[in-house]
C-alpha cells in the first residue's frame, strides 16, 4: 500500500512538474524578474517549512503512533497519493522555484526537460525509499522515538536553504 501511495504522489508531482515546465520555463527564460519572484516564493516556502519543523521539534507531550494504511485496493491507495499531491497548491510553487533556480535566462526547452527529469528521478527514488523504509515496524518506531531530533534537523536544513535562496542573486 505504501508504494502505491508513494507512486500516486510521484504521479501528482510529475503532473505539476509538466505544468510548470510548459509555462514557467519559457517565462523564466524571458523574464528575470519572474525567476527572482519564484525564487523568493520558494525561499519563503522553505522558511515556512523550517518554522513548522522547528515548532514540531519543540512541541512536548505528544506521543505520535504509527497509522495502519493497509486495507483497500492498490488503485485507491494510488489515487489517494495522487489527490494528496494534486491538492497541494504549494507544489506548483515548488516546481516553479526549482525551475527558477536551475533555469537561466535564455535556456532552451532541453534545459527545462533535463531539470525536470533529474528532479523526477530523485522524487521516485525518495518516495519509493520512504515507502519501503517505513513499511518496517522497527524503522517506524525508531523514527517516532527520534522525531523531535529529526524535525530539528529538517528545520535547520530548510532554514539554511531558505537563507541561501533569499541571499543568492544571479547576474
Amino acid at each position: 500500500m505504501g508504494l502505491a501511495v508513494a507512486w500516486g504522489i510521484t504521479t501528482g508531482s510529475t503532473l505539476w512538474a509538466i505544468a510548470a515546465g510548459l509555462g514557467v520555463g519559457s517565462l523564466l527564460a524571458a523574464n528575470q524578474w519572474l525567476a527572482d519572484a519564484l525564487r523568493y516564493a520558494g525561499a519563503a516556502h522553505l522558511a515556512w517549512l523550517a518554522w513548522n519543523a522547528a515548532r514540531a521539534a519543540l512541541r512536548r507531550g505528544e506521543r505520535p503512533t504509527p497509522r495502519d494504511i493497509s486495507g483497500g485496493s492498490l488503485a485507491l491507495a494510488w489515487i489517494k497519493g495522487l489527490l494528496i499531491h494534486l491538492g497541494n497548491p504549494k507544489a506548483v510553487v515548488f516546481w516553479g522555484s526549482i525551475l527558477a533556480i536551475g533555469t537561466k535566462p535564455g535556456a532552451g526547452s532541453g534545459g527545462v526537460l533535463g531539470i525536470l527529469a533529474i528532479c523526477l528521478v530523485i522524487n521516485v527514488a525518495i518516495t519509493t525509499s520512504y515507502a519501503l523504509l517505513f513499511s518496517s515496524e522497527a524503522i517506524t518506531h525508531g523514527y517516532l522515538r527520534m522525531r523531535r531530533w529529526l524535525e530539528g534537523l529538517f528545520a535547520a536544513v530548510f532554514g539554511v536553504a531558505a537563507i541561501y535562496l533569499f541571499a543568492s542573486r544571479d547576474t
